[in-house]
């Protein structure tokens, strides 16, 4: 009997002690949900998200495909336009467009030569340029090894290599041509658009009436020069890098090292890296948002109206 009473007073003190626990509890005041803080890790979220998508976006060329039809665009719009302001009397003749592609042509090639024999395979090198009908456009050596530039008639730019390569044993080579056929046509295509808008305006020159309608003419006809003369330079570079082709020549003894450009590490080049990284998570956030606003924007829509579907139906 002793037994059960004191088995009912434990239960009993249990019972109390529970109560004043849960008395304590409701006197506390409820704890606050801070609204703010939600919104700002969904934000965080969502940046996040759009730099990904932009990454994204961005190792898989759709930017830059874009970006570059717009240029194109631009540029042959740019050109239209300025070419509309018109060229001064005295013009040099350029060539017109050509009758075959246009190609830069230009190669590397890295040789290895016999112990001793550095100067005299320097200088048949020379010699081989000037028997192409060609010639040295830079050297430079130092002990037992060297490099030179050769610029030769794009005709003779395969036997030139041919050459350039028995005087060794061929290290490393690279051949690039790259077409500028189109870059060519349009050029012509644009001068002749200026000089017909120079024409245009010389005539108006002669119409004027008045000082202002003169100085306007004038203005036109000094920017129409000016364009006229950049696209002539255009076509001067091109016709120089077409017809003449660029072999860029290193050679070295055996057990002479090669030359190694190692970018030095400095406070402004990091800097300057630091800057292009920064930009470009920043356009990558951007580009990404272009992609998750509209998917945001569909998703809240649907949620607002599954919400009204659903409090129509409890209601």
């Amino acid at each position: 009997m002793a037994t059960t009473i004191d088995y009912l007073n434990a239960v009993h003190g249990d019972l109390l002690d529970a109560a004043e626990r849960e008395r304590r509890a409701a006197r506390r005041p409820p704890s606050r949900r801070t609204p703010s803080s939600g919104l700002v890790a969904a934000a965080v979220s969502v940046l996040v998200a759009a730099g990904l998508i932009g990454l994204i976006v961005r190792s898989g060329g759709i930017v830059s495909e874009d970006a570059a039809s717009e240029s194109a665009a631009g540029s042959t719009g740019g050109t239209g336009a300025t070419g509309a302001r018109a060229e001064s009397p005295s013009d040099e003749v350029v060539p017109g467009p050509p009758a075959v592609s246009r190609v830069i042509r230009t190669a590397e090639l890295a040789i290895v030569i016999p112990r001793d024999a550095f100067d005299e395979r320097f200088g048949e090198a020379v010699d081989v340029a000037e028997e192409q009908g060609g010639f040295v456009a830079d050297s430079r050596s130092r002990s037992r090894s060297g490099s030179l530039t050769v610029r030769v008639p794009a005709a003779n730019f395969d036997e030139t290599l041919h050459a350039l390569r028995a005087l060794g044993t061929v290290e490393v080579e690279s051949v690039h041509g790259e077409d500028v056929t189109a870059d060519y046509v349009d050029l012509h295509a644009n001068l002749r658009i200026a000089r017909a808008r120079r024409e245009v305006l010389l005539g108006l020159m002669g119409d004027a009436v008045s000082i202002e309608q003169t100085i306007r003419v004038q203005n036109a006809l000094d920017e129409t020069q000016l364009r006229i003369e950049q696209l002539q330079g255009q076509l001067r570079l091109l016709d120089d890098r077409t017809s003449l082709a660029t072999i860029g020549l290193r050679m070295r003894e055996q057990g002479v090292e090669s030359e190694s450009e190692v970018e030095k590490a400095s406070i402004p080049n990091a800097f300057e890296r630091a800057a292009a990284g920064f930009v470009g998570v920043i356009a990558a956030i951007v580009i990404g948002l272009g992609y998750l606003i509209p998917i945001l924007v569909l998703g809240l829509a649907a949620w607002f109206v599954v919400s009204r579907v659903r409090r129509r139906r409890t209601t």
